[in-house]
């Protein structure tokens, strides 16, 4: 089979995890398309099967890299040399990109700067490409040298894709200048667009954190301190952790340092399955891209409680699909969720409607409008 045109898909991570839903099930859309797909991995990540088999059944090419590729011998003698004598590591990526020749590369970011450096290779190489951004920490602002180089790198993009408008503000301010290449685009969900979940009946109320375990990103801490008050103690508010990471042994920690009897660890749980048993999302976030969680809370008609980061307030209204606390810290936390608790009589009510507004600002199928938007571009160069 002849292709018309060469297409790498690049990720920057190196764990699974949202960041990577979005390019994974683009290649699942473009798989039956006719084009040369490869995919850049670092050796770390995990890709799921469906990437895999695609790759056995000869429709992609994964290229799987490490950060240093220098034999075990020249690692050693590289203790010994002066810093402009050492061996230098080759880039094997960006070798393999030379060689395969794409017409267009997609660099995707967990953050708003970890491929820049890719960028800039493409732009010296006079290879087409386009960004996705899946988060910005407004607490890491970029030194000059890095500052100058995304500056460069996004604006020599033919497009620049943001999970959430309030990223892409916050990416302009750290750049310094108004960037006209870019888009909104919205991530895939793991539940389908029409489930119909009923509101589970209990004699508590249920709320479900659900996310890594990263106190950094995701605050996890914030709502313990919160819970740690006595009035929560003593009300009938179950709050249920779904996640892994770093931080679980933190986590532990701090419930049993706060003595919180209701407070309960999971292990991994369908996301279908969490929603059946919870009334509601809660997400202490730091910061964020566009937690897929909040997406899938709402299909299933489920009320939220978010922190004002990044794109978490972007599909949640305040006091009626939602709560939203001023800012992630204890005292905001515990001001919004005293709302929520205020208004447990009506969290059905408000989970209906969550969905109601969830479905008029998605699509049932984000992944296949964004290899749309690919074609569209391919079908110019």
């Amino acid at each position: 089979m002849s292709y018309s045109k060469k297409i790498v898909f690049l990720t920057e991570n190196i764990s699974w995890g949202g960041s990577e839903l979005l390019w994974f099930k683009t290649i699942l859309e473009l798989a039956n398309f006719n084009y040369n797909v490869a995919i850049c991995l670092h050796a770390k990540l995990k890709v799921p099967n469906e990437i895999l088999n695609l790759q056995e059944e000869g429709k992609i090419i994964i290229n799987t890299s490490t950060i240093d590729s220098l034999s075990f011998f020249k690692r050693i003698a590289n203790r010994f040399l002066s810093y402009s004598k050492r061996f230098k590591s080759p880039n094997l990526r960006q070798a393999f990109i030379t060689d395969f020749k794409p017409d267009l590369i997609v660099i995707n970011q967990g953050f708003n700067f970890n491929g820049v450096d890719s960028m800039l290779f493409a732009l010296q190489n006079n290879i087409n490409y386009v960004t996705i951004s899946h988060a910005v920490n407004e607490g890491m602002w970029p030194n000059v040298e890095l500052r100058k180089k995304m500056q460069l790198g996004f604006a020599n993009s033919i497009k620049n894709y943001f999970v959430s408008q309030d990223n892409l503000l916050v990416t302009q301010n750290q750049l310094g200048n108004i960037l006209n290449n870019t888009e909104i685009v919205r991530n895939p969900f793991n539940v389908s667009f029409k489930i119909d979940l009923n509101f589970p009946e209990s004699d508590n109320f249920h709320l479900a954190f659900v996310g890594r375990y990263d106190f950094y990103a995701k605050g996890q801490d914030v709502l313990l301190q919160v819970l740690s008050n006595e009035k929560w103690k003593n009300r009938n508010l179950v709050v249920n952790f779904y996640g892994e990471g770093n931080d679980v042994e933190n986590l532990k920690d701090l419930i049993e340092m706060y003595q919180l009897k209701k407070t309960i660890i999971h292990s991994h749980t369908a996301t279908e399955e969490i929603w059946r048993t919870n009334q509601g999302l809660i997400l202490t976030s730091r910061f964020e891209g566009l937690p897929i969680v909040i997406v899938e809370a709402m299909l299933c008609k489920r009320f939220v409680i978010v922190t004002n980061v990044s794109g978490s307030k972007e599909l949640v209204i305040d006091n009626e699909t939602g709560f939203i606390a001023v800012a992630p810290r204890p005292e905001y936390v515990d001001e919004a969720l005293e709302r929520a608790w205020q208004q447990r009589k009506n969290w059905e009510k408000m989970g209906i409607k969550a969905r109601e507004e969830i479905i008029s600002q998605i699509s049932e199928n984000p992944a296949l409008d964004f290899a749309n938007k690919l074609q569209t571009i391919l079908s110019d160069l």
